[in-house]
């Protein structure tokens, strides 16, 4: 599935005001930012399995914050998620994941994918089951 098929009846904010490529230090990766750049994010469904939202570039920092994100899973960026699950990005191993917001334990994440269009894909896969 293609990305414009995936997010046809998402939600998209308008474009960032600023374009912020770090969060707690952290680097954002350029798919992430490409995303970003046109949309800043939004909510709604994504493929044909999956719902969730995209945090604004701008409210990032907060939500880390809030989450105490770097204390339960440090070296990981929040940049979105749905309910009890979050979407994360780890700059140093490159990869983006699912968490359980309810569980801080490493060996429990999944949807373990390299760039943001795998990611994505994979998890309306997981979904369809």
């Amino acid at each position: 599935m293609d990305l414009k098929e995936m997010f046809k009846d998402f939600d998209f904010n308008d474009k960032p005001e600023k374009l912020i490529t770090h969060v707690n230090g952290l680097e954002l990766p350029e798919d992430y930012l490409a995303f970003m750049r046109e949309h800043n994010g939004g909510e709604g469904p994504l493929g044909k399995n999956n719902y969730g939202r995209f945090y604004r570039l701008e409210e990032l920092e907060e939500i880390n914050n809030e989450y105490n994100v770097q204390e339960y899973w440090p070296g990981y960026i929040v940049i979105g998620g749905f309910d009890d699950t979050l979407w994360a990005y780890h700059p140093e191993k490159k990869i983006y994941c699912q968490i359980d917001s309810c569980n801080a334990g490493e060996d429990t994440y999944y949807t373990i994918s390299k760039s943001l269009k795998e990611f994505l894909v994979r998890m309306d896969e997981e979904l369809a089951d």
